[in-house]
């Protein structure tokens, strides 16, 4: 194998949904600080890019990374730049046949990936990919995407949150909306802890019953915190049902993701589905409240006190599924607004100075 310390170009790959790459950025940062005099190219795909490089421009490391953008601009040759980048090292996490193509269309000497069926041909290192023999096992993801650094040889540490953390109180606001800004500082002039609501579900399987969110930031408000909801671009359905059961305040305007986490940075506990904000809230070191029922809390949810999950003890629950196969939808309706509230004050006790 070519000798590491000679590493000058390195691509790593990350692609797919916005949870996936926050998780994996904690150790694409340790890559970064490892080869500190190496060139590190990032493939993200397009819509999280601008809020990856921001992310990484804000953690401690060297000026050695930039952010490539999937699907290319038209008129650009992916081959070409794959091809043209001149690579050394290639970490592929996603580990999909067009990424496992990626990687050994590079020319990469050095060519990391999971050793998984019809992918392991691209990889001269295989990464065993969470299992031993037959039986899989079950741990936080962030810990799985520092394997292929720890099979080079780094000693990368435990996956820990908060990466993405600030020192000073937040980022500029150039770019921002004006808004946003007008709104934002009217927000946190209201007294209470801040409480950041996101109810999002790309599956409907994570969705939690619109009426139970409604409760549970009126609980909030009751207690003395100061909730708001937050919506995303394909929560139009989810914003129309909120706005029948909770006044027009209850909901922040519009956001990027950018501004998105500069919202967060303001939050004392950020409550929500199993959806990328809540990870985002992770890597800026806020604690999270995470309702899951489709999804398995082992695998994502980071296991320190201040993320707590909270699920029923449906015996389908995890299941994997996209959407909810058992009449009533169960794992999510019979999961009340007072066990999240409950939650909501623990973690808020635990990460009080």
């Amino acid at each position: 194998m070519k000798d590491q310390s000679s590493f000058k170009r390195i691509l790593l790959i990350r692609r797919k949904a916005l949870g996936d790459a926050l998780v994996s950025m904690r150790a694409v940062l340790e890559v970064a600080r490892a080869w500190p005099d190496a060139s590190v190219d990032l493939v993200i795909d397009r819509p999280f890019a601008s809020l990856l490089d921001g992310l990484a421009g804000r953690a401690p490391r060297p000026g050695n990374f930039q952010v490539l953008s999937w699907p290319p601009e038209a008129g650009q040759s992916w081959l070409m730049k794959l091809r043209g980048g001149r690579y050394d090292l290639v970490i592929d996490w996603l580990g999909s046949p067009r990424t496992a193509l990626w990687t050994m269309l590079t020319g990469a000497p050095v060519r990391v990936g999971y050793d998984l069926p019809r992918r392991r041909w691209a990889y001269n290192v295989k990464v065993p990919r969470n299992r031993t023999g037959r039986w899989e096992l079950r741990g936080f993801a962030g810990e799985a995407f520092l394997d292929p650094l720890r099979c080079l040889g780094l000693e990368p540490g435990p996956w820990r949150d908060g990466f993405a953390r600030l020192e000073s109180p937040g980022p500029a606001t150039a770019g921002f909306s004006g808004e946003f800004r007008t709104w934002l500082e009217s927000w946190i002039s209201i007294p209470g802890t801040p409480v950041v609501m996101m109810m999002s579900a790309t599956w409907s399987a994570k969705g939690w019953p619109t009426s139970h969110a409604a409760q549970l930031f009126k609980d909030l408000g009751r207690r003395g915190y100061n909730p708001i909801l937050v919506t995303g671009p394909g929560d139009i359905v989810l914003e129309g049902e909120l706005r029948k059961l909770l006044p027009g305040s209850a909901i922040a305007p519009p956001t990027s993701l950018l501004e998105l986490a500069h919202l967060l940075e303001h939050a004392g506990v950020f409550v929500g589905t199993d959806c990328g904000p809540r990870h985002l809230a992770a890597s800026l070191g806020v604690p999270t409240v995470t309702l899951f029922g489709a999804t398995d809390p082992v695998g994502w949810n980071p296991a320190v006190p201040e993320h707590v999950s909270v699920r029923t003890d449906e015996e389908c629950s995890p299941c994997d599924l996209a959407d909810c196969p058992v009449p009533g939808h169960p794992c999510m309706t019979e999961l009340l607004p007072g066990v999240v509230m409950k939650a909501v004050e623990r973690v808020l006790e635990l990460s009080s100075p």
